[in-house]
């Protein structure tokens, strides 16, 4: 019973992590979609296409990990840096490292995703990551849906609590009602 539990736990955490991750693969995709197409790149955009048209699936494959494998090692060395002492530099690079490889390799995956397919074995792999991700999905909606009614219910709270508390123009014009009831003339607004 107690390694269930252990079990279920693990396995929901791992679900959200996945889930978080790919909330942020799929933001991040979308956003270098929207900044090519902002940006006047739709000539490099065309050119690159056409080159990954041109090329075999295997070279396909390394221009998507390159980046990949670029970035990894670099982040291993930010973190020896971090350990020798050089916190702030290594801190640095190892933001800016993995913001570099949160953003290029979606939209690397994003340009050359259409012939990644044409490799079986690739295109097996991919299919069984969405299936995990179609399967976290379904094991983290219902605490999603719970947080969600949590956070409703505390902002209903929250309203409730705040209509009886009056405003910064209610307590203005207390103020200045207790004042002139004081006898104090009230303060000029403007000269």
């Amino acid at each position: 019973m107690k390694h269930h539990r252990t079990r279920r736990t693990a396995l929901l955490a791992l679900a959200m992590l996945f889930l978080a991750f790919a909330w942020v693969w799929d933001g991040l995709a979308a956003v270098a979609r929207l900044l090519v197409d902002l940006i006047p790149w739709r000539r490099f955009k065309a050119v690159f296409a056409a080159a990954i048209d041109r090329l075999p699936a295997p070279l396909v494959l390394l221009v998507f990990l390159v980046p990949f494998l670029t970035v990894e090692p670099l982040l291993f060395v930010a973190t020896v840096a971090i350990a020798m002492g050089y916190v702030v530099s290594g801190a640095i690079a190892w933001i800016v490292l993995k913001l570099l490889a949160i953003s290029v390799i979606p939209a690397i995956f994003d340009l050359t995703q259409h012939r990644l397919m044409t490799m079986a074995w690739f295109a097996w792999c991919y299919r069984k990551v969405a299936a995990f991700h179609h399967y976290a999905g379904r094991v983290v909606a219902p605490y999603k849906h719970a947080a969600a009614a949590l956070v409703r219910e505390w902002r209903r709270h929250a309203t409730a609590a705040l209509r009886g508390t009056p405003g910064i123009a209610q307590l203005a014009a207390r103020y200045a009602a207790r004042k002139r009831a004081a006898g104090r003339p009230p303060l000029p607004l403007g000269r």
